[in-house]
Order: structure tokens, then sequence, then C-alpha cells
């Protein structure tokens, strides 16, 4: 238990909470109208308003907490160890080639794009379900993250027990969601940015100015792969000993972490990330918000380096609080905003904070309802169902996705070990069969199912019960995967081929697709014009790619040695950064279709203003039937 909070304080906090909530509220009416709306927001809503909420909802409680402990513990290599998510690398990837690939399928939820990359026949079903409940449980494992975080943080300043804290914060963020959907997530989220940026922004500052007075340990500062050997490294170690085969094998852990997140990139991983994909309003936009999530994320780290700094501060202060976090890296956030804020300024920041958490919290909990909805209720044992009766079904499900999630989170040890579960674990085992769907056509439905069951056994079993460290557990789990994977793909039928030329033509994707190429051009489904455009734009988009990596890493490394004051280091990341800002600009932004160009295209492929989604679940449509407008809107 920390200080208490002073009167101002707690109004602030309070007046933020009815603040989105009043917010979900008013939007509730304009997500009533269909589970497009309470979805995909009826792809209406503005990209800058769509990167603000990728970005808020990737700055999230738990995760802070975490990599703030890391950082402070590693220094320079805590950010190495963020690879492993932390950094949302991904996110570099997802800017040149895969966030427009996503919003070209015209679909709402990873489940249902299934059925346009496999058909709708058997095969194309079993990818289906088995990416439904694959994204169920990463939703169900963020939402346990989020809420053993939350209560972690809250402990430390409410006289209250950890579950009393949660339930209190998620009742909140579940009766907006319950409202308005993702309108209520995205505009809440806006809200939530605004006292995120205050908040990292206000510990920047303060951080800098008392940067030079505070004395930071040997190697803090060093960016290399050698094994890890400091007193704060060992209190991490003493709060999870999965941290000691880490520190051991750091350069061969920081290989894998990077190999997690390049994966993650080329395939994506669903959930609420692409959930915002799906929803904007064109394959431009998709891009835009993707810039705007990377260089929002630059806050976040300069407020990690912040509070670490400001935790050395209190260590050299001596006392209490600095026996506290030299014991638990993971109360270095806590504490530091407990112990080193003044009254007022304090509930601006734990309202930031706690936006923060609900961001998160909110987001995975709309996006997982979407697949309990539309590809298991809907799919499977509703197909008839009204427009009245899958909101009511949506708002059941986001109740149940909490509750569960909220009980979990009571027994997990710690967010950590949580964190790597679903980094590392489960979201391991789904990546091989998400990357090989979009660039290998022999790649079907079964070969889909095998592998995403197959990586989510071995995640659980190398991962959560044998509890192997990572330099073994991720081979084995992206091995298993892929194993399984292939097994599946080549002992079946391949994809019929209409489905395969379908899917080429309205995606344009990387890969061995030539023959399918070939066979749209012969089809009159291109023409040469077309084909010579996309070939172009392929190349345009690996050239760009060269750029995007060192672009959001060295911006964010060099955000950090400013509030550490490594001038040196800052230095070097500065030009690495201006060079790949230039680099992005020509092969990248150049680039970007026009508004017009992507109308036309989305009104090719039967996704205009009067129809937001399409209807590829047709149990008597052969596969690559013509699709037409919704039929699902209320």
């Amino acid at each position: 238990m920390g200080p208490n909070l002073a009167t101002v304080d707690v109004v602030i906090i309070v007046g933020f909470l009815v603040a989105v909530t009043v917010v979900g509220y008013v939007l509730s009416r304009v997500a009533s109208e269909g589970i497009e709306d309470y979805f995909l927001g009826g792809n209406k809503i503005p990209w800058w308003v769509l990167g603000i909420s990728t970005a808020t909802s990737n700055f999230d409680m738990s995760g802070t907490m975490i990599i703030v402990a890391v950082v402070f513990g590693l220094g320079y290599k805590g950010f190495l160890v963020e690879f492993r998510g932390g950094v949302g690398l991904s996110l570099a990837l997802l800017l040149v080639f895969l966030g427009k690939w996503l919003r070209r399928s015209r679909v709402m939820t990873s489940a249902e794009w299934m059925k346009l990359r496999f058909g709708t026949d058997t095969q194309g079903k079993a990818a289906h379900l088995l990416s439904a409940v694959a994204n169920i449980l990463l939703s169900l494992g963020m939402i346990v993250y989020f809420s053993k975080g939350a209560g972690k943080f809250l402990t430390y300043f409410l006289p209250f027990s950890e579950v009393t804290c949660t339930t209190a914060m998620v009742s909140v963020g579940l009766f907006y969601t319950l409202l308005s959907g993702l309108y209520g997530v995205v505009f809440t989220d806006v809200i939530q940015m605004l006292l995120l940026t205050f908040t990292a922004i206000f510990v920047t500052v303060e951080a800098f100015a008392v940067a030079p007075t505070v004395t930071l340990p040997e190697g803090f500062l060093d960016l290399n792969l050698e094994s890890v050997t400091t007193q704060a490294s060992a209190a991490l170690a003493a709060t999870d000993s999965a941290w000691n085969g880490i520190f051991e094998f750091f350069g061969i852990c920081v290989v894998m972490w990077f190999m997690r997140s390049i994966l993650e990139g080329m395939g994506g991983v669903g959930g609420y990330t692409d959930q915002r994909f799906f929803a904007a309003r064109n394959e431009r936009e998709a891009g835009l918000l993707t810039l705007e999530s990377i260089v929002l994320s630059l806050f976040r780290w300069t407020m990690v380096a912040g509070l670490v700094v400001m935790g050395y501060k209190l260590i050299q202060d001596g006392g209490a609080a600095a026996a506290l976090i030299a014991a638990d890296p993971e109360q270095v956030l806590p504490v530091v905003l407990g112990e080193l804020l003044p009254a007022g300024i304090r509930g601006v920041v734990l309202a930031g904070l706690i936006a923060a958490a609900m961001s998160t919290f909110d987001s995975t909990l709309n996006a997982g309802a979407s697949y309990l909805v539309k590809d298991i209720y809907q799919s499977y044992l509703r197909p008839d169902a009204s427009g009245k009766q899958l909101m009511n079904v949506s708002r059941w499900a986001t109740i149940g996705l909490c509750v569960a999630g909220v009980s979990l989170a009571a027994i997990v040890p710690n967010i950590n070990r949580i964190w790597g579960l679903i980094t590392m674990g489960l979201g391991a085992g789904l990546f091989v069969p998400l990357v090989l769907r979009w660039y290998w056509p022999r790649f079907n439905g079964f070969g889909f199912a095998v592998g995403t069951a197959g990586g989510i056994v071995a995640g659980m079993v190398f991962n959560a019960a044998l509890s192997w460290p990572i330099y073994l557990s991720f081979p084995a789990i992206v091995g298993t995967a892929f194993v399984a994977s292939i097994l599946g793909s080549l002992l079946s039928a391949p994809t019929p081929e209409r489905v395969l030329v379908d899917f080429v033509v309205q995606i344009n994707p990387w890969g061995f697709w030539r023959r399918y190429e070939k066979l749209a051009l012969e089809q009159k489904q291109l023409t040469p014009k077309e084909s010579r455009a996309r070939t172009g734009e392929k190349l345009n988009d690996m050239l760009a790619l060269f750029f995007s990596l060192p672009f959001q890493i060295s911006m964010l490394l060099m955000a950090m040695a400013f509030v550490f004051h490594d001038w040196k280091t800052f230095g070097v990341f500065f030009g690495i950064w201006l060079v790949s800002m230039v680099g992005l600009y020509f092969f990248w932004y150049r680039n970007l279709k026009d508004v017009a160009t992507c109308r036309a295209e989305d009104a090719r492929f039967g996704w205009g203003p009067e129809h937001s989604t399409k209807v590829i679940d047709d149990d008597d449509a052969s596969p690559g039937a013509e699709v037409g407008p919704a039929t699902t809107k209320a």
C-alpha cells in the first residue's frame, strides 16, 4: 500500500471515468444499427481516430509496468527484450504491406478472412472455426494480462484487494464497450491518448531534468547481446525464475524475440489490431493510421525511460520506496508515481495510466466478442439470426469474456509470466499458419486448422506445462506448428483454383502466386497493365521495408537516449532515423493510392457505403462465388 491519494487526485480520476462512460452512452445509438457498426464502426471512422486507438490500445498499464521493470533491470538491453511484443515491431511491416492486405480483404474478422482465402467448403470452415477459437483464446489471455496488471498497479494506491481493484476498473470499460462497441472503444481512446500524452510529456520533462544527477548502473547504456549479470537483473530473476535462462543465453533469446515480431508482422495475429485495419475507410487510410500509431509510440518509450531514471533516483535517496523497487522492479511504475509526483499531477497521470489499461481491455473485449458472435454463433449455431438477436448475443459474449478473464487473473502469479505465455507461447503457436496463408498457395484450410491446433497445443505444453526457456520452447513451438501445417496441407486436397485466383486478384500478396496471376490474366480478371502495376507495387513495398524497420527502432532508441542524456547514442540513431524517414517518403508515402482509386477498388469487390461487409458464409455457394451486399445489417 502506497501513499493515500489527495482529494484532487480522486476527483480527476472519477471525472475521467465519468467522461468515458458518458461518451459510451452518447455513441450507443450509432453502434446499435447492426453488428457491422458495433464491431467495425460501419467503416466510417477517420484514420487518425483509428491510429490513435491503435497506439492507445498498445499503450497498456500491464505492458508499461513490465517494460519499465525490464529497462530498469537491463537498460538498453531491456528494449531488446521487448522485441517480444512491447516494441510493437510488427507495425513496421503492417505499415508497408500487411495493413493494406488486411483492408483489401474486406471482411469483419480474422476468422471470416479464412473463407476468403480457403473457400466455403469443408476446409474453409475448418480454418474458419480454428481461427475463431484461437483468437478467442488469445483475447481471453490478453484480458487476463490486463486484469493482472491493473489490479497490481491499483493496490499500491487503494486500500482494496487486487480483485476488487480490477473488478471496479473493468466494470466501467465493460459498460461503455457494451453500449457502443467499436465506436465507444476508439473515441474513448482519443480521450485516453490525450491523458497519456500529458502523462508521458510530464514524466519525460521531470526525468530529463534530474537525469544528470542520477547514477545509472554499470553496463546500463550498453546495447549488445552479451549475457546479463547485474543486481537489478537478479531482482527480476527473483520475481520469475524464467529470467535466469534468458539472461544466460541473452543473444539467442533476442534473435528469437526478433523473429517472433517479424513473423507476426508478416502474417498478422488477429485480435484488436487486425480489427482496426478491417474498420479503415480504405487502404490508404490503413497505411496512415499505422504510421500515426508508430509515431505516437514515441511517447510511451520516453515515459518508460523517464520512469526508470526516476526509479534510480529513489534508489539513490534510499528508504522504503527504494527497498520495494529493488526487490520487485515491476513496482517501479506505481512507486515512482506515488513518491515523486505532486497532488493533482498525480491524479492526471494515474487517470492516464488507467486510460491505458482500459484502452487495451476494451479493444480486446470488443474484438474477442466479434469472434464469438460472427464466427461461432452466426456461422454455426444461428445463421438465420436477426440483427436484433446478434446485437443481444454480442453484449452477452462481451460480458462472458470479461467475467472469465477477470476470474482467471486471480490465479496468475505475475505479469511477466502471462505476457510470456501470450507472446511466446500461444502467440508463437499461431505465427506459422498465419504466415503461410499469405505466401504459399498449396497451404489449405486443413493445413491451417491442423497447424493452428498443433501450435496452440505445443505452446501450452512447452511454455506453460514444461516451462521450457525461450531458446528451447520457441523453436519447438514454431517447428511443431510448421510440421503440422505442411502435413495437414499435403495430406489433403488443395484449395479450389478459383478461390486462389480470386484471392490473388483481390489482395496482390507476395509469395508463390505467379501461376494464379497468369490464370487471372487469361480469365480477364486482370489486364496486362494492371499486372505490371501490381509487380511494381511489390518491388516498392520490399524496398520500403528496408526503411520502415530502422525508422521505428531508431526512433524509439533515440527517444530513450535523449532522456538518459546519452548523446552519442542519440546522434547515431537520429541519423538513422532521418535517412529512414526519407526512404519511407519515396518508397512508401508517394506510392499510397489516392482516395478515388481506393473507392473504385472497393466498389469492384462489392464493398461500398451501402454495404459495409460481405457475406462469405453461404453454404450453397461454390468456392469463390460472387459475393453480394451484406445481409446481416439490422
